[in-house]
C-alpha cells in the first residue's frame, strides 16, 4: 500500500508554494489532519485493478482535495456555521468568510486539475469515463448540500436521499473511479459489487455519525436516520449493508467503521 500522507503533504506544499493568502487558506484546509478515508478507498480500489502508482496517487490526491473543498464550504456561516473542525478554528474563522469561500472554489479547481495527472498513464477513453463519473459525483454531493438546507427532518426518505448525495457520492467516486480508470465498465461485476459496498458504507457511515451526535447530545431537536429507524434496528441494518458485499474485506475502513457500530 502506498504511503499516502507524506506524499500528499509534499504534493500540496509544492503545488501551493507561492505565499499568497489564498494558498495559505487552502493548505490550512487540507493539511490539518483528517481520517483520509476517501484517498484510502481510492488506493485500495486502485490496488484491486492494478492501476499504476502515479495514477492511483493523483486520483487519491484529487479525492482528498475535493473532500476538503466540501468541508470548507459546509462550515461557512451561510451553511452549517461551524467554528471548529478537528479541534481547530474552521477556515472561515481563521481567514475570514470571503477568503474561505474563495479557498473552497480554488480547492475544487485544484481537484479537477489534479485528476488530470491520471491522464498520461491511462487510455483516453477510460480517463474520460472516470473523469465524468468524478464530476457527476461532486455535483451530486453539492446537490445534497443544497437539499439539506430545506430538508423536512420528519421525512425519512428525504434524509436517506440527502445522505446518499452529500456523504455517499464522494465514497462512490473514491471506490468506483479507479475501477473505471482501469477500463472496466459500469456493467462489470466488480464495479457492481463495489457500487453496492459504497452504498452500504455510506449508509453505515451516517449511522455511526448519528450515534456520535447522540453521545455528544447534538442535533437532538431534529430527527435523523437513527432516530427514525430506532437505535438497534439502524445499527443492525448498517452492519448488514456494510458487511454484505464480496469486497467488504478488501477495504480497511470496513473494520474501523464496524468498531464504531458495535
Amino acid at each position: 500500500m502506498f504511503d499516502f500522507e507524506p506524499s500528499f503533504q509534499a504534493f500540496i506544499q509544492k503545488r501551493l508554494s507561492e505565499p499568497t493568502q489564498l494558498n495559505e487558506a487552502m493548505k490550512y484546509a487540507l493539511l490539518n489532519g483528517g481520517k483520509r478515508i476517501r484517498p484510502q478507498f481510492a488506493l485500495e480500489a486502485a490496488k484491486m485493478v492494478s492501476l499504476p502508482e502515479s495514477v492511483a496517487l493523483h486520483f487519491a490526491y484529487a479525492m482528498e482535495i475535493a473532500h476538503g473543498f466540501s468541508l470548507v464550504h459546509d462550515d461557512l456561516p451561510c451553511m452549517d456555521n461551524d467554528d471548529f473542525r478537528r479541534g481547530l478554528p474552521t477556515t472561515h474563522k481563521k481567514f475570514g468568510d470571503a477568503q474561505a469561500l474563495l479557498a473552497g472554489d480554488a480547492l475544487l479547481n485544484l481537484a479537477y486539475d489534479t485528476f488530470l495527472g491520471c491522464f498520461h498513464d491511462i487510455k483516453p477513453e477510460n480517463f474520460l469515463v472516470a473523469f465524468q463519473f468524478f464530476n457527476h459525483s461532486i455535483g451530486g454531493m453539492i446537490l445534497g448540500q443544497s437539499e439539506e438546507l430545506h430538508v423536512d427532518h420528519s421525512d425519512l426518505n428525504a434524509l436517506i436521499k440527502i445522505q446518499s448525495l452529500k456523504t455517499g457520492k464522494l465514497f462512490h467516486a473514491s471506490i468506483l473511479c479507479p475501477i473505471l480508470l482501469s477500463g472496466k465498465t459500469q456493467q462489470d461485476s466488480l464495479f457492481l459489487e463495489c457500487e453496492k459496498y459504497a452504498e452500504g458504507f455510506g449508509f453505515a457511515f451516517q449511522i455511526a455519525d448519528d450515534l456520535e451526535d447522540e453521545i455528544q447530545d447534538k442535533n437532538q431537536e431534529s430527527k435523523n436516520i437513527l432516530s427514525h429507524l430506532g437505535r438497534d434496528a439502524a445499527i443492525e441494518l448498517a452492519i448488514k449493508k456494510l458487511t454484505g458485499c464480496n469486497v467488504s474485506e478488501k477495504f480497511s475502513a470496513t473494520q474501523l467503521l464496524l468498531s464504531k457500530l458495535k
